[in-house]
């Protein structure tokens, strides 16, 4: 509803001009002032759209106040009525911008007809403000974005977009559990900008997460995420992860505060109890370097699950777990690949997989898992049954079996035989054997095979040693016998092994 003031020194033209509006059923919301001076000081407090002024009135004419008024209210909009028909007066007001110079007393239908006009220019001009801003705000929105990602060129800046951009003192980054934003958007906008006094400007980036360009830096800005969370939390019934950047210096510098940003949020995968990341935390420790490799490590792992060795197994795990239940310098992503690969390993040699779920949809929750307490948690659980498993078969297994595959582990390199073996644990050959296979589930040679296999694997995967060095290490003094055994076991030479396994850890 648009404003309008009436200024007449007499109050029965007053009551007239107003009652002819309202009777002809004009949305507007009229105030009256019996002079100048009142209207002056009025219009200073309530802004009205349209004055409707008579000319000659005591101490300051309508021509003069109108002058003073579009001093401070330029798009004012001024209607002239006068019992004066003089050509002077009505070529002043047309000077002075009058949309109308009507002579008393008023015709209702000119009235009427003057003010449809007026109101309809005050909604044309609206309207082209609504869509200039517009227009300004989606690009805005699309320099914003071409800056986080490093596809703008400050020369390719409209000057008032570059101005905008340059006024950007700091960065926020919202991650919401939930897909909040798919029906909270404005809602949740207005609130900061009210109740949080935010001057900024909002960038959705999807339904669960948002950045907050701010105007205005906060220099202690745990205090202020934390503070901007308990709004969020309170006043929208929502949890969410706040990360706020260093202060910013210009528009070159938001692509790096936007990339500081993420990184900070992938804290979260460390420490999901925290709610707030800024600039100043601390960075994650350096890794320990005593602690085993991660192919190793899984290398070991899949050793013990091979050789159903359920303390081996449990001691390795809790060897990876201690290392990645702290903060890594890793990324969550690679974090995540270690986990699937120990995963992949474990789900083979699980019993009763009925009661979990799909190994495909094991690795893709893994991967959407945004805690890395709960991957262990998973990983746990899978591994508590198999070891289970593996105790309850060790039950049948006798001590001389695991004496057997103790000798072979630390003397796979050495001339092996079956006779040799079983005079060892004071066994016939062919009892020992026959024992053997039914506990391991395969014969004397495969598993001598198996170890020296693994034990070349990791030779050549983790060291420079020529291929037939290897050879005699792992227990093959010919070479042409260790390249086809190992061509039998993997299905390619040791060097065609050696160079897609290195080709491998490049990508």
């Amino acid at each position: 509803m648009y404003k309008m003031l009436i200024v007449d020194d007499e109050k029965t033209e007053r009551e007239c001009i107003r009652y002819l509006i309202e009777s002809g059923e004009l949305s507007l919301d009229l105030r009256e002032a019996p002079n100048a001076t009142d209207a002056l000081a009025l219009l200073r407090k309530w802004p009205a759209d349209i004055l409707f002024t008579d000319v000659q009135m005591p101490v300051m004419t309508g021509l003069e106040l109108v002058r003073q008024a579009r001093d401070f209210l330029p798009d004012l909009k001024t209607i002239i009525f006068s019992s004066y028909a003089e050509f002077e007066y009505a070529r002043t007001a047309m000077a002075l911008g009058a949309e109308n110079y009507i002579l008393k007393p008023v015709v209702p239908e000119e009235l009427d007809r003057t003010l449809r006009t007026v109101i309809k220019e005050l909604d044309d001009a609206l309207d082209s403000r609504i869509r200039q801003d517009m227009q300004q705000s989606y690009l805005l929105q699309y320099a914003l974005q071409c800056c986080i990602n490093g596809n703008v060129s400050p020369s390719g800046l409209t000057p008032d977009i570059s101005r905008q951009l340059d006024s950007f003192s700091q960065l926020v980054l919202l991650d919401f559990t939930a897909p909040f934003l798919e029906k909270n958007y404005t809602a949740f906008y207005e609130g900061l900008r009210s109740f949080l006094h935010l001057n900024m400007e909002t960038l959705s980036l999807s339904p669960n997460q948002a950045l907050l360009f701010l105007r205005e830096s906060h220099p202690d800005s745990r205090s202020f995420g934390q503070r901007l969370h308990s709004y969020i939390r309170d006043a929208f019934r929502t949890d969410c992860y706040i990360s706020v950047s260093r202060p910013l210096n210009g528009c070159s510098d938001l692509q790096d505060a936007y990339t500081a940003a993420e990184q900070q949020m992938e804290q979260r995968f460390w420490n999901p109890q925290v709610r707030v990341f800024s600039y100043d935390d601390q960075a994650a420790p350096a890794e320990s370097q005593d602690a085993p490799d991660d192919d190793s490590q899984l290398t070991v792992i899949k050793r013990c699950l091979a050789g159903k060795d359920g303390e081996g197994l449990l001691k390795n795990l809790e060897q990876l777990f201690a290392k990645y239940r702290t903060p890594s310098s890793q990324s969550q992503i690679f974090v995540k690949f270690v986990f699937s690969n120990l995963i992949t390993a474990l789900y083979p040699h699980l019993p009763g997989k009925d009661e979990f779920a799909p190994l495909e949809t094991l690795i893709t929750d893994l991967y959407l898992q945004p805690d890395i307490l709960e991957i262990i948690k998973t990983v746990q659980s899978m591994s508590a049954r198999i070891i289970e498993s593996f105790e309850a078969a060790d039950q049948n297994v006798r001590r001389e079996i695991l004496s057997v595959k103790d000798y072979i582990g630390k003397n796979y390199q050495n001339d092996l035989s079956v006779e040799m073996l079983a005079s060892l644990v004071y066994l016939t050959p062919d009892y020992l054997s026959k024992l053997f296979k039914k506990s391991v589930g395969k014969s004397l040679s495969q598993y001598i095979r198996q170890v020296r296999m693994e034990q070349a694997s990791q030779l050549l995967r983790t060291t420079g040693k020529k291929v037939i060095d290897i050879g005699i290490a792992v227990g093959y003094p010919n070479y042409s016998y260790f390249c086809q055994s190992f061509r039998e076991y993997f299905g390619k030479s040791p060097d065609k092994y050696r160079q897609e396994e290195a080709n491998e850890a490049l990508t």
